[in-house]
């Protein structure tokens, strides 16, 4: 079962690595929170409090990971969540990510605010991958971004509704963070020790916002000042009315990135969404925040026969999906994870974490004795957990 490299057989073993190969700028964007981050912390405690029950005495000869989705099977129920500034932490990151879903067949979410455009990433992948947006002040801009989706082959579209103002992220503000990369000498500086990233930059390129960089004023495509740009295009929360208009225009699935409570998440399921990703952004929004799996049953329980409930924010490891499985989630995302892996080891890297999750999940199958993932449910969790949700 086991197809990666055994000197990096977990994710914290990628992460170990990442942070030493990545310069300041891009470590702290990737691994950082908001806040004093207790919210970072918070998702990954509350996912190791989850406690799973064996059922021994079975043959787990045969363990299925088949995962149907919106029209498709999918080999796990493991995606990648979509990241933004995707080039900057690693030059080449989306190719070597949406490549490696593809052929692993995973999903793979391209991030509206990444540094590859939506049109070569579909082509990359004819179609496989999932597009991520996050709705714009102006309708029109909006508009045409769903009809380039469509157009390039997605069929499903993830549109984030968390994000109603910029987020403050000290780490970043201390490093003057923004595309195209401020070159500060101390960001200078962490680029030439960080040898590996530099050469990466070299074959890719400068990231930019490729998607986006079409509707700024001609001198920001090629000057400072495309992120804040970026700020003003997108819509200052993202209303009901915004939503219906998209669930209107868009002809194939979508969802709801975002929602952290039952009542949102009834929202969304009346405004025609097919599924919904509960998700508090990683930690990266509001210190605050619940970790996902803590609020997941409830969401479930609220909407789980009308759309499709999946969840990210804190996944590290195979066990932290089946946990999620277990409290009701049709799909488990994560994206710190799958950076880990492509900035540990260049685009092999991308294979590397998502072998490691197949291993864990296939491994845990069977050591629950759950020969089919899709009959596992809250009958696999502690009871008083269980009685609690």
């Amino acid at each position: 079962m086991q197809k990666y490299n055994n000197k990096y057989p977990a994710i914290s073993d990628l992460e170990a690595r990442a942070v030493r190969r990545l310069p300041k700028f891009a470590r702290d964007y990737l691994c950082g929170g908001i806040g004093d981050e207790n919210g970072l912390r918070q998702n990954r405690q509350a996912f190791t409090e989850v406690n799973l029950v064996p059922r021994y005495m079975r043959d787990v000869s045969s363990c299925s990971m088949t995962t149907p989705l919106f029209g498709e099977n999918y080999s796990m129920p493991v995606g990648i969540s979509p990241v933004g500034m995707t080039g900057m932490i690693w030059p080449g990151a989306e190719q070597a990510l949406a490549n490696a879903a593809h052929k692993a067949g995973i999903p793979y979410v391209l991030s509206s605010v990444g540094t590859k455009a939506l049109e070569d990433i579909a082509e990359l992948t004819d179609g496989w991958a999932w597009f991520q947006l996050y709705p714009m002040a102006e309708t029109a801009i909006t508009s045409n971004l769903l009809s380039r989706a469509e157009a390039s082959g997605y069929r499903v579209l993830v549109v984030t509704v968390d994000v109603p103002v910029g987020a403050k992220r000290d780490r970043d503000i201390r490093n003057g963070l923004c595309l195209p990369l401020r070159l500060t000498a101390s960001n200078v500086w962490s680029a030439f020790t960080h040898p590996a990233w530099s050469l990466a930059l070299l074959r890719h390129g400068l990231p930019r916002f490729r998607t986006l960089s079409r509707y700024a004023p001609p001198n920001m495509r090629s000057l400072g000042g495309m992120s804040e740009f970026i700020s003003t295009l997108m819509a200052p929360g993202v209303s009901d009315d915004i939503l219906q208009r998209i669930r209107d225009e868009w002809r194939g699935k979508l969802l709801i990135k975002g929602p952290l409570c039952a009542e949102d998440a009834t929202k969304a399921c009346e405004i025609g969404a097919d599924g919904i990703i509960v998700s508090n952004h990683g930690g990266r929004l509001m210190d605050a925040a619940p970790a996902t799996i803590t609020v997941l049953p409830e969401i479930v329980k609220a909407v789980g026969k009308r759309c499709t409930v999946m969840v990210d924010s804190g996944v590290r490891c195979g066990t932290d999906v089946l946990r999620a499985i277990a409290s009701g989630a049709a799909c488990v995302f994560s994206g710190r994870s799958f950076m880990f892996g492509v900035a540990a080891m260049g685009s092999p890297g991308a294979r590397q974490a998502i072998e490691i999750y197949r291993d864990e999940v296939h491994r845990g199958l069977a050591q629950l004795g759950c020969t089919d993932i899709n009959q596992l449910d809250k009958r696999w969790l502690r009871q008083s957990e269980t009685d609690a949700k």
